[in-house]
């Protein structure tokens, strides 16, 4: 056989392996499969932050940078990976599940990753040990990938000599300090020899060149950097709401409240700097440069700049934790010298990769980071005399200071700049989901942490109704947003701000969520938090309405629809006076009422409205706002899984309670990403416009609800489940949480089911089946331990939705690849902020 010929029976081989080997040119963008392990890695963010928070000090601090970078040299590794190989079909996806599982261990063994626990498996032996399989993993699938393309020598130095060198140092750091003697600080030793792991694998990327590196899709690549920011941008959002802890139980003071609103003004203005001009402008100068010198710019402006952005945000997510936990007098004392410079260290890193990546970009400074840097740089021996709240504030004023001065005295500058990225914001990429929505949809997975939260509180029946019905309030603003963002396309100031006061209100909701059926003696009411900014988020819905609707006909349906909305409000402010009032249980069952019937209202406003107010004018931006949706919600239940077991020590159980788990939420994510979310897609593109509206309304909006209330109940089962394995001896609510966990599954499934009978008008006879089966086996597994119940339902998903899947290959072979992508992109114009 000739070489020509052995090398074409190989790439049919990694064809068939990986479902599309992509070693060519190409403009695909990121796969619903790479989102769901970007979902761990909010986890694992979140993890570190909390190490440094728990060992709050330099050392504290170091062990949490070194964490960061490790964790960044891993999620590049499955950036090249994804960047190369098509990640849809094949054998790739359980294997990207497994890694998946493995980072969410890294995650879990963090806060053990420098000290060894009694009682507990050798958690930097864990911690390293996944951390090597996950890196192993991309690599091996990087080097088949590519075997046979061509410069193999370069793929070996560019890869595989930067993980070994890094790979001994880790070993060494795990085992040595073990043996050192007890008057040698061995902790020191460890930090010290993870740290050097972490510089040699980035300078061993930066000396041996770029030949590993071939950029194959541009749109891929900038995409996944951006999400990845956009994900530290939401660990830092969810530390803010966190900051006094996950058990919903201190009080709400203004204190709080205020310091929040000023921390969301801190991310915001750093989320739209980046989003408005830095990451336009490298993406355009990755577009432009030649194909040979490419790679240079992908790993020095995406692989190594964005590092210390990543790392200046993880910072900044801790100085903002440590100050909101600081507000109340009773803990001022928190609030010390080390403290400030986290939090406009920081901002600081952050500013400086903004500016270092403008250079090396388009080779122009944007002067308002150089100005943000100079005033930070001034203003901290002011901050360290002040207290918490007026630290943020001082911050938020430097920062906002930045978004003046480009409107004025650098108005020029900023012109020429946004120039100069026009093409890439113009081009016609596709119609997604534009940034400052997925900046909303980051304050909406903290709401949706909360509502698990509120269920943890009141670990009822009456407790977990209550809980979905304030996840339906939340759901039916949502929608809306969704709505309006399809409907208008504009990057306008107003837009702008508009969104931020929408995302203020979610984030304060958020916070007094857990506070949503009683009030907390020395705070505000929680219930009258949340329903005041659910009414306001409501009037400003209508308002919305009633501005884009130009015609007599669609002003009366909004007219129709104000009725069962008022309706609404009424009942939410009727349940809030209901729940000020000395706990009964008469009154809890009035405000159990009460706001399940004001969600019955909500839900019951989109009928009413009619089908004109339901245009979809882009049905790939409609699609993809949904899809993120059920992401969001699968990583939700995650980060609860994550939380369950997080501080308890690592025991063999606790591991192999985390892998059943991602089995199960693997099998859940197939069930729904495998073939149905793309049938819908091209089922709604194919729909005529008014059809396209009911389908629009019907399948979307109303039957993913279902599949969202099925996964809260899912995460909330879990998270106690978890708890229980961990730490059997911990008062629990074992039945409760068997129930949840079973239920959740189930409201899941048979949501949808009823999406793919909507799209497709037929049953699917094997799913029915095994929905059957889970019902049936609800009663059954209720008195074995946790973790048989846990292992026997993911086993029984696991093989039905495998089973259903290999008797859809023929459909899957017909589903053409999507469209070059953006979830990050839109074909139409928008209105530029200048």
């Amino acid at each position: 056989m000739t070489r020509s010929g052995r090398q074409g029976d190989s790439g049919q081989r990694r064809a068939r392996l990986f479902g599309q080997a992509e070693v060519k040119a190409g403009g695909f963008g990121v796969t619903r499969l790479e989102l769901f392990l970007d979902l761990v890695f909010v986890y694992a963010f979140l993890s570190v932050t909390d190490l440094m928070a728990d060992e709050f000090r330099l050392e504290g601090l170091l062990q949490g940078v070194t964490v960061v970078l490790l964790l960044w040299r891993a999620w590049t590794s499955y950036t090249v990976v994804g960047n190369v190989v098509r990640l849809r079909w094949g054998v790739i996806r359980p294997v990207m599940f497994g890694a998946a599982a493995t980072m969410l261990l890294i995650g879990i063994a963090t806060p053990v990753a420098f000290t060894d626990r009694p009682g507990a498996l050798f958690g930097p032996l864990i911690f390293v040990t996944a951390f090597v399989l996950a890196r192993l993993v991309a690599l091996l699938i990087l080097t088949f990938a590519r075997w046979g393309a061509g410069n193999t020598r370069g793929l070996a130095l560019g890869t595989w000599l930067p993980f070994c060198a890094s790979a001994v140092f880790l070993v060494c750091g795990t085992l040595l300090p073990r043996h050192l003697p007890t008057d040698v600080d061995a902790g020191s030793i460890r930090l010290a020899l993870f740290f050097a792991a972490a510089v040699v694998d980035f300078l061993g990327v930066r000396a041996v060149g770029v030949g590993s590196l071939r950029i194959v899709s541009v749109p891929h690549w900038t995409e996944r950097h951006r999400l990845i920011v956009l994900i530290a941008l939401g660990e830092t959002i969810i530390s803010i709401g966190t900051s006094r802890g996950l058990i919903g139980g201190p009080p709400i003071t203004w204190s709080v409240l205020g310091g929040s609103a000023l921390s969301l003004i801190v991310v915001a203005v750093l989320w739209w700097r980046y989003f408005d001009i830095t990451g336009l402008a490298a993406e355009q100068a990755l577009e432009q440069d030649p194909t040979g010198s490419r790679s240079v710019l992908g790993r020095s402006a995406y692989s190594l700049l964005h590092a210390p952005m990543i790392v200046g945000l993880v910072l900044l997510a801790l100085g903002l934790k440590r100050a909101l936990s600081s507000v109340e007098p009773s803990t001022a004392h928190r609030w010390d010298r080390l403290s400030v410079f986290v939090l406009f260290g920081g901002a600081l890193l952050y500013l400086l990769s903004l500016a270092a990546l403008e250079r090396r970009a388009i080779g122009l400074l944007g002067r308002s980071p150089i100005l943000g840097m100079v005033l930070i740089i001034a203003l901290v021996p002011v901050a360290v005399h002040l207290p918490a709240t007026a630290t943020v504030g001082l911050l938020a004023a430097v920062l906002v200071s930045m978004v003046l001065a480009d409107l004025t005295l650098f108005r020029r500058r900023h012109r020429e700049l946004h120039e100069l990225v026009a093409p890439v914001a113009a081009r016609a990429a596709g119609t997604g989901v534009t940034p400052k929505e997925l900046f909303l949809d980051l304050v909406v997975v903290y709401a949706f942490i909360q509502v698990t939260v509120l269920m943890a509180r009141h670990p009822s029946a009456v407790g977990v109704a209550q809980g979905l019905a304030v996840l339906t309030l939340l759901w039916g603003t949502w929608c809306v947003n969704t709505l309006f963002g399809n409907t208008l396309r504009s990057e306008s100031l107003l837009a702008r701000l508009t969104v931020l006061l929408i995302v203020a209100l979610t984030l304060i909701i958020g916070i007094a969520i857990p506070q949503a059926l009683e009030h907390v003696p020395g705070g505000l009411p929680g219930p009258m938090i949340v329903v005041t900014c659910f009414i306001t988020l409501r009037l400003l819905h209508l308002a919305g309405f009633w501005r884009v609707a130009h015609h007599d006909v669609a002003r009366r349906a909004v007219r129709r629809a104000i009725v069962p909305i008022m309706a609404a409000m009424i009942l939410l402010l009727l349940a809030a006076l209901a729940t000020s009032r000395p706990p009964n249980p008469g009154t809890d069952r009035l405000a159990a009422g009460l706001w399940l019937a004001a969600a019955a209202a909500e839900l019951a406003s989109g009928y009413l409205l009619g089908l004109r107010i339901w245009h979809v004018s882009s049905a790939k931006h409609w699609i993809d706002r949904h899809e993120l949706i059920i992401l969001i919600a699968l990583g939700q239940a995650i980060i609860s899984t994550g939380t369950a077991v997080f501080d308890r020590p690592i025991s063999w159980p606790i591991v192999a309670a985390v892998a059943v788990n991602m089995i199960l939420l693997s099998s859940l994510w197939w069930a729904y990403f495998d073939t149905d979310a793309i049938v819908g897609h091209r089922t709604m593109q194919a729909t005529p416009s008014r059809q396209r509206r009911a389908l629009a309304r019907d399948a979307y909006t109303y039957l993913h609800l279902p599949m969202i209330v099925g996964l809260m109940l899912l995460a909330f089962g879990l998270q106690h489940l978890l708890e229980l394995i961990a730490h059997p001896s911990a008062p629990a609510h074992p039945q409760l949480a068997h129930a949840t966990v079973f239920a959740g599954v189930l409201v899941y499934l048979l949501a949808n089911q009823a999406f793919w009978w909507r799209i497709r008008h037929n049953v699917r006879r094997l799913r029915l089946a095994g929905i059957l089966l889970i019902a049936a086996l609800a009663p059954l597994t209720s008195a074995l331990p946790p973790p048989w119940a846990l292992t026997i339902l993911t086993a029984v998903i696991a093989a039905t939705i495998a089973t259903d899947s290999r008797r859809s290959i023929d459909l899957r072979r017909q589903l053409r690849e999507p469209p070059p992508s953006a979830i990050l992109a839109d074909a139409r114009p928008i209105k530029p902020l200048t």
